[in-house]
């Protein structure tokens, strides 16, 4: 599942859904990025992260299906902003999840 959003998500009820009523999960992996404030010169207030429609999701639904293609998944899920975004905000989930935790 894919979705560009300007909306922030909350992970754990993310993760829930992605797992809810599917008892063949074994392991869950997650990656959530946040937005960073650099040190020294280069420190920010915010960024604003652009979002092409169609152009976006295809490049995203291309990087799941690589994973997909590689691994035995049961579920996977990206979530990606855009829009303007502060340090400490997320800004992308990425899960996928498989009967067995070494895949």
């Amino acid at each position: 599942m894919i979705r560009v959003q300007k909306e922030d998500f909350d992970v754990g009820l993310e993760l829930a859904n992605l797992t809810k009523n599917n008892f063949k999960i074994g392991g869950l992996a997650s990656f959530v990025g946040l937005v960073r404030d650099m040190t020294g010169p280069d420190t920010i207030s915010s960024m604003t992260l652009e979002h092409y429609p169609g152009m976006t999701e295809r490049a995203l639904k291309n990087i799941e299906g690589e994973a997909w293609e590689m691994w035995p998944l049961a579920a996977s899920l990206i979530i990606h902003r855009y829009g303007k975004l502060k340090p400490g905000d997320q800004i992308v989930l990425v899960a996928a999840a498989s009967a067995h935790r070494k895949a």
